[in-house]
């Protein structure tokens, strides 16, 4: 384990940790709980900041723990046990993950740091961004061999809303190539939800074959940019439903690299980065499709929708979900 200065906020030093097992090293920064930087075979396959100040900047949620729920709630409504709730609108009219100052720009308490695992606790307090209840999460990451696993657990006081994932955007190419458009992917579903036009999931369930949504074969990620139905999103922004646990493979063809993503989460978000800003990052732009996101979470606005999983955390109700990268 490598403990080192990332930052100084507001008087508060910010550190990053390393962790690593055989050939891969994994970066995590307390603020947000956030990947920064995985190193596999010597190659750094995901995006990044040289500073938490640099994060705030450029924002994109890069690398970190999103919550208390991801993605989008639409309205920044919700209604539970019989009460409405109304949340921070961060996204139009629309609540998305987490909100306003969400989990990716809280300061996390470090429970326990070894060499191949650290152990981060954020408590959000009753009403943090309109949500009920007092949450107390926690996130493990862990590097065994050539697996990189992020284990969520979460706990409140009262009935609330809990949709974990992490945010990282992945090229297989190395992060400094600057383009995720070649990098090749398969992700095991069989469905997608069609949105409106704020990306709201319009309540549906359509089947991706014969569209640009098939990822059913191993596909380059830019083959199909130039449909019109990636139009509004620049590329892909869109929830898929999963088949099971293994969600998704991809690799390279320039480095070799492989990586297979496994979860026990129903949907997953995959997002291309069209929206990025091109904030400065580790060692280039992070500009637009300079890398793609696999995001295992509960189906956007799924709180509001009949026919699908609730992201609901009952009182007094332990409750874990998992994501796992195996790289080759």
């Amino acid at each position: 384990m490598i403990k080192q200065l990332y930052d100084t906020i507001d008087g508060k030093d910010i550190y990053i940790y390393t962790i690593a097992h055989g050939d891969i090293e994994v970066d995590i920064c307390e603020m947000g709980a956030r990947v920064n930087a995985i190193r596999v075979f010597g190659v750094d396959v995901t995006l990044g900041y040289k500073s938490v100040g640099d994060y705030l900047i450029g924002g994109g949620y890069v690398g970190a723990t999103v919550g208390r729920v991801a993605n989008r709630i639409a309205g920044g409504r919700f209604t539970l046990d019989g009460k409405e709730y109304m949340l921070n609108k961060n996204n139009g009219e629309n609540h998305s993950h987490g909100g306003t100052v969400g989990f990716d720009k809280k300061l996390f308490t470090v429970l326990s740091a070894e060499n191949c695992c650290l152990v981060l606790q954020y408590v959000s307090d009753d009403g943090e961004e309109g949500y009920p209840g007092r949450l107390t999460l926690t996130v493990k990451f862990c590097v065994i061999d050539s697996v990189l696993s992020i284990d969520f657990a979460a706990e409140c006081d009262s009935d609330t809303l809990w949709n974990p994932t992490n945010h990282m955007y992945f090229n297989l190419n190395g992060e400094s190539s600057g383009d995720c458009r070649d990098n090749f992917l398969q992700l095991f579903a069989d469905y997608y939800t069609p949105t409106d036009d704020g990306n709201i999931p319009i309540g549906e369930k359509s089947s991706v074959k014969n569209t640009p949504f098939d990822f059913g074969e191993l596909k380059q990620i830019g083959a199909d940019f130039d449909k019109s139905e990636l139009s509004r999103t620049v590329g892909y922004d869109h929830n898929y439903i999963l088949n099971g646990e293994h969600a998704a493979h991809a690799e390279s063809k320039v480095t070799g690299i492989q990586m297979d993503v496994y979860t026990d989460l129903p949907c997953m978000q995959f997002y291309t980065g069209g929206k990025l800003r091109g904030a400065d990052g580790k060692t280039v732009k992070n500009g637009k499709w300079a890398g793609f996101c696999l995001e295992p979470q509960y189906c956007p606005n799924a709180i509001n929708m009949e026919g699908f999983d609730k992201p609901i955390l009952k009182k007094g109700e332990k409750k874990v979900h998992y994501i796992r990268y195996e790289f080759s």
